[in-house]
């Protein structure tokens, strides 16, 4: 804590040509679920900003909660912007992915894996680069070890120490067609090796892309990468067209990748009314999966029903209270995890 208030100290001395008062906010969440898991979480985060006489300005976050103090410091002006402290996981390789050939490094199916590090980003006539090194310690120097728990149950499982990462990218805009290249020296994160279904940039990985823009909704990708760390083949060129159009109420987005075999994806949302919207997604990455979701929007009330070839619906009710939200929800049976009921509450400031 004494390391981060000097911090906070040192960039309130700078010399600057406008100053903005600290800005404090964070929150509480309950989860309360029916097999018994019970899980609390808390965020308290200090924003400021400055603008320093030469023009660039530097920012601070601090989030603050339990025994590690996480913070994020930014430099930016006409060189780029250079971020330290808690960056994205493989944010400089996705940089130079433009044919979307690597997955994103992710912790779980809605939360991007984030690590310890320094990260460069700049674009000058066309040309933009990233680069970034993923630490494999904490701020305050101990080996980071990560633990996971099911959002359902009170599991907790052992990941491990991060590995140390560099990644480099680039990529040039030729009025509409884009070309990329991206590289890294290690994994982006432990759960690569560890959680099935989430594992993105790995060790000796790199990607080259193109994308081009048609300007009518059709936007064109290829993309090859390889993976050095594989004892594997190195999957084949990822040629994707996507093609968003919307019609009065209705949108239309359909993606075709040529692997695995004619890959194919169709998203449709349909406003019934102004408070029923309806959407449909039909995906054929494994087998024929089709998705149903009615969403029902009154006031401060937000309700949805979801059912997909499996059987299983899922639905919820969340309501907001302005700085307070109550949700509760109903999981329906998978292969792996029985039903269960959760109520979530959050209280923001």
């Amino acid at each position: 804590m004494k390391k981060s208030l000097i911090a906070l100290a040192i960039v309130a001395a700078l010399p600057v040509a406008a100053q903005a008062d600290p800005t404090i906010s964070g929150s509480v969440t309950t989860k309360i679920s029916s097999t018994g898991a019970v899980d609390s979480d808390a965020t308290l985060k200090i924003d400021t900003s400055e603008v320093l006489d030469n023009g660039m300005t530097v920012t601070a976050t601090l989030d603050i909660f339990g025994g590690t103090n996480q913070g994020t410091a930014t430099l930016t002006g006409d060189f780029g912007t250079i971020t330290a402290g808690k960056i994205d996981a493989d944010g400089a390789f996705q940089a130079g992915d433009v044919g979307g050939v690597v997955a994103n490094t992710m912790i779980n199916a809605t939360t991007a894996s984030s690590v310890y590090g320094v990260h460069y980003a700049g674009t000058a006539a066309g040309l933009s680069v990233a680069a970034q090194v993923n630490g494999n310690t904490a701020p305050n120097g101990a080996v980071v070890a990560f633990a996971k728990a099911d959002e359902h149950s009170a599991t907790v499982s052992a990941i491990g120490a991060e590995t140390k990462s560099t990644q480099l990218s680039a990529t040039y805009d030729f009025n509409g067609l884009t070309v990329g290249y991206a590289y890294a020296s290690a994994e982006a994160d432990v759960n690569n090796s560890t959680t099935a279904g989430y594992a993105g940039v790995d060790q000796g990985m790199s990607a080259f892309g193109v994308s081009y823009s048609f300007g009518d909704g059709l936007v064109v990708t290829a993309g090859k990468q390889t993976n050095k760390a594989s004892t594997s083949t190195s999957p084949g060129a990822i040629v994707s067209a996507t093609y968003t159009m919307t019609v009065d109420a209705l949108t239309v987005k359909a993606q075709m990748d040529n692997t695995p075999s004619g890959d194919y994806q169709i998203n449709l949302t349909y406003a019934l009314t102004d408070a029923v919207t309806l959407t449909s997604e039909i995906d054929s990455t494994a087998g024929k999966d089709t998705t149903l979701v009615a969403t029902y929007v009154a006031g401060d009330m937000t309700a949805s029903v979801s059912k997909t070839d499996d059987g299983t619906t899922d639905a919820s009710i969340a309501l907001d209270y302005g700085n307070a939200d109550l949700t509760l929800a109903r999981v329906g049976k998978t292969d792996t995890v029985a039903a269960y009921t959760k109520v979530t509450y959050k209280v923001a400031f």
